[in-house]
């Protein structure tokens, strides 16, 4: 990959290559670094979602026939993907061309010092063999999961548990929908939010009676 006929003597070549190493792992580590980073702060985002889904729920929220905690989820559902898409489509590409050219500088490394070759040995451990459930699941039916099949797999069970929890919440108000009705649901639910604000336990009113 690089240039065989040099000025520089073979010791020399090899402190440069050496010195060039060194630099493309920092690089890996600066595009490793940035990824994690970013699924910390989808699973912050995600949290909050469901945080907040669960104190608009309590109440019984709604917007129309929807459940306001189902559509507070969905919102955090399309920003888990719009940190999945930054993650696999911007960064891990260059993530992995850094580790693509550090392995061709250890090529060249290993010419002088055999034992040479880090970056390698990390690629070569890296995959890892999943059980049939995560094959299954993941989509990965044959061979070993990678770091991209890896980072896939963690923003779908993300994305599964959001649409879990959103599935559920509207399932819940479309119950109470159904038993209840529109209109006197959204009494009940202006009726106990009336209460709590006066500092009194919702039901209070008819357990006087």
């Amino acid at each position: 990959m690089f240039a065989r006929k040099s000025k520089f003597s073979q010791t020399d070549q090899v402190s440069l290559y050496v010195e060039m190493w060194k630099q493309s792992v920092e690089v890996q580590k600066h595009f490793n670094e940035i990824e994690w980073r970013i699924r910390g702060l989808a699973l912050t985002v995600a949290t909050f979602a469901l945080g907040a889904a669960g104190w608009t729920a309590r109440d019984g929220a709604t917007v129309g026939p929807f459940s306001l905690g189902a559509l507070v989820v969905v919102l955090g559902l399309l920003l888990w993907y719009a940190f999945y898409f930054v993650d696999r489509a911007w960064y891990h590409p260059l993530l992995k061309a850094a580790v693509k050219h550090g392995e061709a500088l250890e090529q060249e490394i290993m010419r002088s010092l055999p034992v040479a070759g880090m970056t390698q040995a990390i690629t070569a451990g890296s995959p890892y063999e999943p059980s049939r459930v995560v094959a299954i699941l993941s989509g990965k039916r044959t061979g070993p999961m990678h770091s991209e099949d890896k980072l896939v797999w963690f923003y779908k069970v993300g994305a599964a548990a959001l649409v879990v929890a959103a599935i559920a919440l509207q399932s819940a108000t479309s119950f109470a929908f159904a038993s209840t009705g529109p209109e006197e649901l959204v009494v009940r639910v202006e009726h106990d939010t009336s209460q709590r604000s006066h500092g009194a336990p919702a039901g209070s009113a008819a357990r006087a009676r």
